[in-house]
C-alpha cells in the first residue's frame, strides 16, 4: 500500500512539473516573423519555377510526340509509295505466266496449286 502512495505521489510532482513546462511562453520576435515571410517568398518563388519547369517538360513531350507522328507518317507513305510500282509489276508477272500456263499444262498445274488462277 505503500508503494502505491509513493508511486501516486510522484506521479502527482512530475504532472506538476509537466504543466509548468506547457505554460512557459515562447516570445515571438520581429525576426521570427520576417524569417517567415521571406520563407513563404521562396516557396512561393519555388512553385511558380515548377510551374515554368512542368510547363516546358509538356512543350518538350508535345514536340516529341509530334516528331515521332511525323516519322511513323513518312514511313507509312514511302512503305505504300514504294511497293506501289512492285505491286504492278507482280501482276503483269502473272499476267505473263497465266497466259505463258494456256500452253503449258504443268505449268497451268502449278499455278492453280499456288491459287494464282
Amino acid at each position: 500500500m505503500k508503494t502505491i502512495q509513493k508511486v501516486l505521489l510522484f506521479i502527482l510532482l512530475t504532472l506538476s512539473l509537466a504543466v509548468k513546462a506547457e505554460t512557459k511562453e515562447i516570445s515571438f520576435t520581429l525576426d521570427d516573423r520576417d524569417r517567415i515571410i521571406r520563407t513563404e517568398q521562396k516557396v512561393e518563388s519555388m512553385e511558380k519555377r515548377f510551374d515554368q519547369l512542368f510547363n516546358f517538360l509538356w512543350a518538350i513531350i508535345g514536340i516529341f510526340t509530334a516528331m515521332m507522328v511525323s516519322i511513323f507518317g513518312f514511313a507509312f507513305w514511302d512503305r505504300k509509295l514504294s511497293l506501289a510500282p512492285l505491286k504492278k509489276e507482280d501482276q503483269r508477272i502473272v499476267a505473263v505466266l497465266v497466259d505463258f500456263a494456256k500452253t503449258q499444262p504443268k505449268l497451268n498445274e502449278i499455278l492453280k496449286n499456288a491459287g494464282l488462277l
